[in-house]
């Protein structure tokens, strides 16, 4: 007897022959139901595909297959409607679908991600299981969509990732924990900075800076590290974070560890905000020369606003602050010139030689006049000092 006319059978009697028969039937009834399916998914254009992937998400597990079948589909809306069914059917198509994280194709990992997040937390357990895996595309699959999922409890396995022998894995366990954001990760993150792959340092950097606040202090205590990459990127990643790292760097640079005064004065000076001026201003005079070299860097890359406070260190500091005060207006050039001028007659010999010595440096046609007027200067140092600055000035015309 076919299956239309048991159904007939049925429907004329309101109720099964018996429990076998309608068992008998509800099988026959899956049975075709499936081979139409597959038949549609193998053999359909698109819009038979279409259907047939949006219509079985309520007949459960027995679909699971062809559904993740269907996430290789070349076409992306039947992808995309086999992952939403996958996500509907539930529980049963998690470990299916984890498995099918051995498949290459990031368009094909992306639709498995979306079905695991549809179901969300029935899939937790068997994701986070999976960080073990012998097979490195489902461990990176797995730290992807744990990632996606923003899964708290996954953030042990993921910072072990952060050592997994393939680099797609650590990769992808740097962008995860940024999406899961728990500081704990910090600590391991900076460690990971000297990771042998750039693409796996670029995430840890992009995840420290996402971090934001909590990453701030331990990147600037990893400044002292020994190897140069973390320090390098420590400070890449301080500058990246910017403005809310300003007022502790501030705070650092009266620090015991003369590494971490020179980092923090660098980082400073590479963010730009003005308001670290005054506190730079005061190492100048750093028992340290790197850290007074920083700060002299760190001045003249600040710009125009430093102008002032250091022509009053040029004028009144000690010998320390004012060579270093000297140094930092000579790289700041030109823009140092009309203040270095108006100190060309200041009642101090020392400071008027020294500003001739500052203009010849740094050889402004605007200083020629002032300079030429300084020959008659009282004092015979300070006219051979405008002498050669004026020599300075013109052997760099004429070049």
């Amino acid at each position: 007897m076919g299956i239309t006319k048991k159904f007939l059978n049925l429907f004329k009697s309101g109720k099964a022959d018996g429990e076998e028969e309608w068992e008998e039937v509800r099988i026959l009834e899956q049975t075709a139901h499936y081979d139409n399916f597959l038949m549609a998914l193998s053999e359909g254009d698109l819009d038979t595909r279409w259907s047939a992937v949006r219509s079985v998400g309520d007949l459960g597990e027995p679909f699971i297959g062809p559904l993740i079948s269907g996430l290789k589909d070349e076409y992306w809306i039947i992808r995309r409607g086999s992952a939403d069914t996958l996500g509907k059917i539930g529980a049963p198509a998690v470990g299916p679908l984890i498995a099918a994280f051995q498949e290459k194709g990031e368009d094909v990992r992306q639709e498995i991600v979306r079905a695991l997040q549809l179901i969300g937390e029935p899939a937790a357990d068997p994701l986070i299981q999976a960080l073990k895996h012998n097979h490195q595309y489902i461990r990176r699959g797995a730290v992807q969509a744990l990632g996606v999922m923003c899964e708290a409890r996954a953030v042990p396995g993921l910072l072990e990732s952060l050592k997994d022998p393939d680099a797609g894995v650590r990769q992808e366990s740097a962008v995860a924990l940024g999406r899961i954001g728990d500081p704990k990760a910090v600590g391991p993150l900076i460690e990971t900075l000297n990771d042998a792959k750039e693409s796996v340092r670029m995430a840890v950097m992009a995840t420290l800076c996402s971090l934001g606040e909590p990453s701030i202090l331990p990147l600037i205590r990893a400044l002292t590290d020994p190897n140069d990459d973390i320090r390098r990127r420590a400070t890449l990643a301080l500058v990246t974070i910017g403005e809310p790292a300003v007022e502790i760097l501030i705070n650092t640079l009266g620090d015991q560890t003369p590494a971490i005064r020179k980092g923090s004065v660098e980082v400073l000076g590479q963010i730009g905000n003005t308001r670290a001026i005054p506190t730079i201003m005061d190492v100048l005079d750093d028992p340290e020369r790197s850290v007074r070299i920083e700060a002299v860097k760190a001045l003249a890359a600040l710009g125009v606003p430093a102008i002032a406070p250091l022509m009053q260190a040029f004028r009144e500091g000690d010998v320390m602050k004012r060579t270093s005060a000297m140094e930092a207006l000579w790289m700041l050039g030109q823009p140092a010139t009309t203040p270095l001028i108006m100190v060309l007659k200041d009642d101090q010999s020392d400071v008027r030689k020294r500003a001739a010595l500052l203009l010849g440096e740094i050889g402004d046609q605007k200083a020629v006049d002032h300079l030429t007027g300084l020959l008659a200067d009282q004092n015979v140092a300070v006219r051979r000092e405008a002498f050669e600055a004026l020599e300075m000035i013109k052997k760099r015309k004429a070049q």
